[in-house]
């Protein structure tokens, strides 16, 4: 009790010490292009990761001096990818406010705390200029309800940017697309990564897809962590690349209200992999027969793990930050 009464006052003696201060935060307004039509805000020095003073309030005394508490109370804790991608990108333009149109953004940036709406797609990373990083992030983003003249549209498309990375956290896309007919009226998605190089995501969530995919997966590689599928539409995420991709801690869902209804859809079910850990689908902790559907080849190789990859040093570095 004692040196609980020490450490607050302590801690109460250093915090007294602490002025306040403007973090230096400069916004600029990055205007909506004529093509665009877009609001936005172009978030030009954002704190550093790491530049914030903290204190730890589990901090000891040790003969007089602060060590360090190096007890279970800090153990296992986690910053969150959403962290890792904003310190990530702290030096790159970033975008944040309301859409209203297709966003082009030139790469490498950071999407934050953004609401998008009402276009074709909403956002369409472009790598047209130097530095020539193909990289993005997106974090605590809604997309929703998005419009299209003609059979395409998506919430993110890839195209523009050959080989891009993608990192995701908080992200919710719900684009309400007319319900699935064909390839030649609706071909929709949630999310279409054509030319993409990696995709990783944690709390992504489609729902109210309704047309074609939730994730219309082009990438090599994909890790997907508490990914949420919510609603129906002719397929649920559509793997083109063998992999390895990955599932974990998530919930994916195809009512099969509409079109073929699977949940799983694979280019190529020979030489595929997908790995498994703690995912539901439909309910189930396998997926069903009737929700895999192949292209080409036969019995895909859906490994289901007994351990959580998290753990294990396989998985991208944000999901263990």
């Amino acid at each position: 009790m004692r040196a609980m009464r020490l450490r607050a006052l302590m801690l109460a003696a250093v915090m007294s010490g602490l002025i306040g201060c403007d973090d230096g935060e400069a916004v600029e307004d990055a205007g909506a292009s004529a093509e665009d039509g877009a609001v936005a805000v172009e978030d030009a020095g954002r704190a550093l990761d790491g530049g914030r003073t903290e204190l730890d309030a589990g901090d000891a005394l040790d003969g007089g001096a602060l060590t360090p508490d190096a007890g279970p109370d800090d153990a296992g804790v986690r910053l969150g990818a959403n962290a890792w991608i904003r310190a990530h990108f702290v030096d790159a333009p970033a975008y944040t406010g309301t859409f209203n149109s297709r966003r082009r953004i030139e790469t490498p940036a950071l999407v934050h705390d953004a609401d998008a709406c009402c276009a074709k797609y909403a956002f369409d990373p472009q790598a047209r200029e130097e530095p020539d990083v193909r990289e993005i992030g997106f974090v605590d983003v809604f997309i929703h309800d998005l419009v299209s003249s003609d059979a395409f549209g998506g919430g993110i498309q890839s195209a523009n940017a050959s080989g891009l990375t993608l990192f995701l956290a908080d992200v919710i896309v719900e684009p309400n697309w007319p319900a699935w007919r064909s390839y030649s009226e609706t071909n929709y998605d949630g999310l279409v990564l054509d030319h993409s190089a990696a995709f990783y995501a944690e709390d992504l969530t489609v729902r109210g897809w309704n047309a074609d995919g939730a994730i219309d997966n082009k990438a090599p590689i994909s890790q997907f962590v508490r990914l949420t599928l919510e609603g129906s539409g002719h397929r649920g995420i559509r793997f083109w690349r063998p992999g390895p991709h990955y599932l974990v801690a998530s919930d994916l869902r195809n009512e099969g209200a509409y079109g073929e209804g699977s949940l799983l859809w694979f280019r190529n079910c020979d030489t595929v992999e997908v790995r498994v850990w703690d995912t539901t689908f439909n309910g189930e902790s396998t997926v069903p027969g009737e929700l895999i559907s192949c292209d080409e080849g036969s019995g895909p190789n859906i490994v289901y793990l007994t351990d959580d990859p998290r753990t294990t040093g396989e998985m991208h570095e944000m999901f263990s930050y």
